[in-house]
């Protein structure tokens, strides 16, 4: 009687909670949802993104009726490649109420893999990079995550994204040294 009293007790207590985002979650998103972003490779490799909406919606993380909902804002993207619209990126409160960012990069010539989102708290002070178009003050390396290891074989594998907080991607890092830079906005 006792344990069916506590379980009840923790339902009772996790219904209808929210976790919402931030207007400073929200300064993690820099997209609008209809951008095309052209990558350059020094020669003639190009490569693009074509981001085709982006939407705020609730999601719920546990399959258990009445858990946590957790705010997300997720830019959605279509590639030559990619047969289905995939999330590229997203901004999401999880069921700790932590904030955490999860990246989906799958281009024709490179691919990330990263099981585990980032969790903002685990991001290290910003640096300043320089791509062959602009200067950036607010960039944070994102590299694969421990569970991505299974992949590196395969020829596409990206080891470095480069993530400006006001701009996205600017650039990414294939393993065999070559790399794609946002071309200038």
């Amino acid at each position: 009687m006792k344990l069916l009293f506590v379980f009840l007790a923790i339902i009772s207590l996790s219904c209808g909670k929210q976790n919402t985002l931030s207007s400073e979650d929200y300064n993690w998103m820099p997209y609008h949802g209809t951008e095309n972003l052209i990558f350059e490779s020094p020669g003639t490799d190009s490569d693009s993104l074509h981001f085709i909406r982006k939407d705020t919606i609730m999601a719920h993380p546990d399959a258990a009726v009445g858990g946590v909902e957790c705010e997300e804002v997720c830019v959605f993207s279509k590639n030559q490649v990619q047969r289905p619209t995939l999330i590229f990126f997203k901004v999401k409160k999880n069921r700790e109420d932590k904030t955490e960012l999860v990246f989906n990069l799958s281009t024709e010539n490179a691919v990330f893999y990263r099981i585990t989102p980032v969790n903002i708290d685990s991001l290290a002070t910003p640096i300043t990079f320089e791509t062959s178009y602009k200067k950036y003050d607010d960039v944070f390396l994102i590299i694969p995550d421990e569970y991505a290891k299974d992949f590196y074989q395969r020829s596409d594998y990206v080891v470095r994204l480069y993530w400006s907080k006001s701009s996205g991607l600017i650039r990414y890092d294939r393993k065999d040294e070559r790399y794609w830079e946002l071309k200038a906005e």
